[in-house]
């Protein structure tokens, strides 16, 4: 019978064994191997809101703005289509570059109850979505992140939200 070897994969592969446990852990997220650090954007009061996946649930961040007409149309859809995905798709609206007035006014013209966001100088949007035109979304998984540019229908959504998990959205297209 053949004796097994008990050197670890790291020194087969003649990659000096970390001297402490946290040592693998910092090379990893230097090595961009860790989870993607959530991204910041301004909530109605002023503050910090950090947006990120929460466990076993996918993240749409949706930006947009109220000059953008495909905007305009798509926003209010992107709320019904995800309005059957709580605890699976969690939806994120996030105006870029407008005043809290201009938001607020579009969420009542269009009786969104769904909670609005801002990137003021659009940093965030150019930073996680490209920054080449709205609306524009960010679809992120525990395992991706992924970027869209472009209107979508509402039939398109409801494939997208299903594909992120979402049961209804998945069910209401057959």
């Amino acid at each position: 019978m053949a004796r097994r070897s008990r050197h670890s994969v790291l020194s087969v592969l003649s990659v000096p064994r970390p001297r402490a446990p946290w040592a693998l852990g910092l090379a990893l997220c230097l090595l961009g191997a860790g989870p993607p650090a959530p991204i910041e954007v301004e909530g109605p009061g002023g503050e910090t809101v950090a947006l990120a996946p929460r466990e076993g649930r996918a993240l749409v961040v949706h930006f947009w703005a109220t000059w953008c007409s495909s905007c305009v149309e798509e926003v209010p859809e992107l709320v019904r289509a995800a309005a059957g995905c709580a605890g699976t798709v969690d939806v994120a609206l996030v105006d870029v570059g407008e005043e809290w007035d201009d938001v607020h006014r579009f969420a009542a013209e269009h009786a969104l109850a769904a909670p609005m966001l801002r990137d003021p100088k659009g940093k965030v949007w150019r930073e996680h979505a490209g920054g080449w035109g709205l609306p524009a979304n960010l679809l992120w998984t525990e395992a991706a992140r992924q970027r869209e540019l472009g209107s979508k229908s509402p039939a398109q959504w409801r494939e997208t939200l299903a594909r992120l998990g979402c049961a209804q959205s998945a069910t209401a297209q057959r």
